[in-house]
């Protein structure tokens, strides 16, 4: 099953330390084999706290996305990232309908 790396961030604290985060982030993305990702503001919050912007990461499955969070490319930039935001993030696996 599909999963996604999301990562919502609540607050951007340091401009200048994010647009390193990004300048490097999108090439590792770009060349990692099947990930496809997107990222922008939060038009809207409809519930929860406040998110400014959001990055999803598209990886085959769960096995995937956890190679490549985990992944020791990622884990330098995860710790820019972690220094210019506050949020959060969680993976999460798509999967056909509710359970029962």
């Amino acid at each position: 099953m599909t999963a996604y790396v999301v990562f919502a961030v609540t607050d951007v604290i340091d401009l200048e330390q994010l647009e390193e985060y990004r300048r490097q982030a999108v090439p590792l993305v770009e060349r990692t084999p099947g990930v496809e990702f997107f990222a922008g503001p939060v038009t809207e919050s409809l519930e929860g706290p406040p998110i400014a912007l959001t990055v999803v990461a598209k990886l085959a499955d769960l096995d995937a996305a956890k190679r490549w969070y985990y992944s020791d490319d990622y884990q330098k930039l995860a710790r820019i990232r972690m220094g210019a935001t506050e949020g959060f993030g969680f993976i999460v696996e798509s999967w056909s309908g509710f359970p029962a």
